[in-house]
């Protein structure tokens, strides 16, 4: 078998001809052609995807890196009393702030800062120890920021805003009340018309460079700050002030636990003042008790006394029951009555309709209203509201105790028409008394004058009635006229010249069970001049030392407010003959209520 060898021949390496090297090339330059187009489609829907659809959510990191949105403080509107005085105003503060990414030396910046703003080091230490822009202190005072200023410290920056100043410090201060750090109303007229006084914040967009720099120059207005709308209350400071001086002196006379006034505007129920005392400091109340900030004239209740015995006289006659001079038996001062001994304290023996009312008869006063019946009498009571809210447009009122007549007692016909087993407000007390006042209307006390939103215009606040008749609101009147002088138990609050309608109480207070021998509460409540009454005054006295009945300590605080008033007021006298000026001891109805 033979093999045949073939011989190995080296192939030649075929060269590519022009025309196959021009189309190599051609593909070569269309493939990166296409690489570099898809890349560049790429960036380019990148793109609008940021700068279109992702615009917003870029322009907020942005904004957040380089801008920070800062509240621009409104300021608050200004309250003044009837006449234009300025009792409450926002005054330009600066805050303290610290760019700590600005500081170097972090504890000795504490130290100065400790020192001039009287903060502890330690809390400044703390604050510092973020590495941010901090806050170190609201509302500095010019002192500390002049001295900051020129201290030259590194990273210390100012921002502007309001502070609630108020010019006459004490003055009406439960009926002003305050407003809180950031100025939001906190008590009083500050707390009840936030919505009128407070205005609405703005906002701006500050610019910070790289180190944290504020560029104000670059800053954008976001929303512009409104500023709040001024008040006119009904309050008149020098009346005010009339009522404030001689509580206090009342205060170091008699030591009572507190005492509280009211003077009203009979027909229109304008407060034109209102006071407590004790009472505090407006720009620092602060450094005050809870208790001595209360507004007693609106926030307690006080068992009345024969000041009740108005509203019992009223339905009493009222209903026809009594005559004028219709004698009523009165015991000789001591008479059993529903399992109990009811006293007057003075033994009286057969005494006119009048009479029991000039004389403040317990015994008299409870069989007129025994005449009345319980149902009748309720009818009475809840036509004056007691028990009810007043509308006092002040925070914090209390509706007084008044029980419904299912849960009266056999024992209540003898306690409630004399002014136990119930409760009323100073507000509650002056509105009934102003009844008589007015011819006949419950009006609703108020401190509201008008706001300048409101274009001007006086608000209006409700006035219900007559709730009785001018027959009984003329006699009643009379009666209590003779109430203040010499044969009354007012004979203290006489001012010669004056004829002055009013009522004297004096309240045991009910401790523990039983009604207390030591502790009362001492009132008067009155209006004048009787013919056309201008004001109508309660004073209230929380636990008077050594004197105790109404006459003796309430009376002579009334006195002296009133006259005062009338001299104010340039309300010359009646020249009566039977108001003389109270001079001399008091007879024993004067001593006694």
């Amino acid at each position: 078998m033979k093999i045949a060898i073939i011989p190995f021949r080296k192939q030649e390496k075929r060269k590519p001809q022009p025309d196959e090297w021009a189309d190599a090339y051609f593909r070569r330059l269309i493939l990166i052609s296409i690489v570099f187009a898809i890349g560049f489609l790429a960036v380019i829907g990148k793109l609008i995807y940021l700068q279109i659809v992702e615009h917003e959510k870029y322009v907020n990191l942005a904004g957040k890196s380089q801008f920070e949105t800062n509240i621009i403080p409104a300021q608050r509107g200004t309250i003044y009393d009837r006449n234009g005085n300025i009792l409450a105003m926002d005054v330009p503060v600066r805050s303290v702030f610290v760019n700590v990414r600005q500081v170097d030396d972090v504890e000795n910046t504490a130290k100065v800062l400790s020192s001039i703003l009287n903060i502890p080091v330690s809390e400044v230490r703390e604050k510092l120890s973020s590495r941010k822009y901090v806050c170190v202190k609201r509302k500095a005072t010019i002192e500390e920021v002049t001295r900051l200023q020129q201290a030259h410290i590194e990273g210390i920056e100012f921002e502007d805003e309001y502070q609630r100043f108020y010019p006459k410090e004490r003055l009406a201060c439960h009926v002003l009340g305050f407003t809180d750090i950031d100025g939001i109303g906190l008590e009083g007229v500050e707390k009840y018309y936030d919505s009128i006084l407070g205005g609405k914040p703005g906002k701006v967009a500050v610019l910070r460079d790289g180190r944290g720099n504020r560029l104000v120059s670059f800053g954008r207005i976001l929303a512009k700050p409104e500023r709040g709308h001024d008040i006119w209350l009904a309050i008149d400071e020098h009346i005010q002030q009339v009522v404030e001086e001689e509580i206090a002196k009342g205060f170091e006379q008699f030591h009572p636990r507190q005492i509280s006034v009211v003077v009203m505007d009979p027909v229109s129920g304008e407060i034109l003042a209102l006071a407590n005392k004790p009472d505090y400091d407006l720009n620092r109340y602060g450094q005050f008790s809870p208790e001595i900030r209360r507004n007693h004239a609106v926030c307690d209740m006080f068992e009345p006394g024969s000041v009740f015995k108005i509203t019992t006289a009223s339905a009493v006659f009222e209903e026809k029951k009594v005559q004028m001079n219709e004698p009523i038996a009165c015991e000789g001062g001591r008479w059993f009555v529903r399992g109990h001994i009811l006293h007057d304290a003075h033994p009286y023996g057969t005494l006119t309709f009048q009479d029991v009312l000039i004389k403040s008869s317990n015994i008299g006063t409870v069989k007129l209203a025994m005449r009345l019946g319980e149902e009748k009498l309720y009818e009475y009571l809840q036509r004056f509201e007691l028990g009810k809210l007043t509308g006092i447009d002040l925070p914090g009122e209390i509706r007084g105790k008044l029980r419904p007549l299912e849960r009266w007692s056999s024992f209540s016909i003898t306690a409630i028409p004399i002014g136990q087993e119930v409760g009323v407000t100073c507000l509650q007390a002056i509105r009934t008394m102003a009844v008589l006042a007015n011819g006949g209307y419950l009006v609703t006390p108020h401190v509201l004058l008008r706001a300048d939103r409101d274009e001007g215009k006086f608000r209006s606040f409700p006035k219900i009635g007559p709730i009785l008749s001018n027959e009984t609101v003329t006699t009643i009147s009379q009666i209590l006229s003779h109430v203040v002088s010499q044969e009354g138990t007012a004979a203290r609050a006489q001012i010669s010249g004056y004829r002055i309608c009013g009522k004297t109480g004096t309240g045991q207070k009910f401790i523990n069970g039983a009604f207390s021998h030591s502790k009362f509460y001492a009132s008067f409540v009155g209006f004048l001049p009787l013919e056309k009454p201008r004001v109508v005054i309660l004073v209230n006295v929380d636990e008077p030392q050594g004197a105790y009945y109404g006459g003796a300590v309430a009376a002579p605080i009334f006195r002296e407010i009133a006259w005062r008033i009338m001299q104010y007021m340039d309300i010359p006298p009646d020249n009566v003959t039977d108001n003389i000026a109270f001079s001399g001891q008091l007879n024993e109805t004067q001593r006694r209520d």
